[in-house]
């Protein structure tokens, strides 16, 4: 039986807890408890699920639209993110990752 680690999501003013198991995401668990996410590709290459993670960590290896630099910031896809301890999370960071990760392509027209 796999580790299971308590997940705290922040989300549009309000706070759900989940138990989620280290071989799932997420995403995947929130979906399963009725927790409505933002979400779109389901396999780590767009940003539609981005959050921020303010405490614990994560795997993300699968995660490619997310840089290296910004995972190590906190930033995860949460359809790809597999928890390695508590959590706490806050999601509808798209648009922040989209300007980190890309913005300063568009600044330079």
């Amino acid at each position: 039986m796999s580790q299971t680690y308590k997940v705290q999501i922040q989300h549009q003013g309000n706070s759900h807890v989940l138990e989620v198991p280290a071989d799932r995401t997420v995403l995947e668990v929130a979906t399963e408890a009725g927790v409505e996410l933002p979400s779109s590709c389901n396999a780590g290459v767009c940003t539609t699920c981005a959050a921020q993670i303010t405490e614990g960590n994560v795997e993300q290896g699968d995660g490619m639209g997310i840089s290296q630099e910004l995972q190590q910031q906190g930033y995860a896809l949460l359809c790809v993110a597999y928890p390695r301890s508590d959590l706490k999370i806050e999601t509808e960071k798209e648009d922040v990752v989209y300007h980190l990760q890309f913005g300063q392509f568009q600044e330079r027209k």
